[in-house]
């Protein structure tokens, strides 16, 4: 499932990011290259931070 339209970024992506040590928004999206888009996809790649690690991950909004 995709988790970003803008960049074609699946679940199992952000997933593979985190389980390779990404523990943020921020190094998750440096991670698989992310580039900014309509920001949509940021709480979702949270929640899955969050969810694999255990804990809240901060939500690292774009620069406006």
């Amino acid at each position: 499932m995709y988790v970003c339209i803008c960049n074609a970024l699946t679940e199992d992506e952000v997933r593979g990011c985190v389980a390779a040590g990404a523990c943020s928004t921020r190094q998750v999206k440096k991670a698989c290259g992310w580039k900014p888009g309509c920001g949509a996809c940021v709480s979702r790649i949270a929640g899955i931070v969050g969810e694999m690690r255990g804990t809240p991950a901060a939500l690292e909004l774009p620069a406006a």
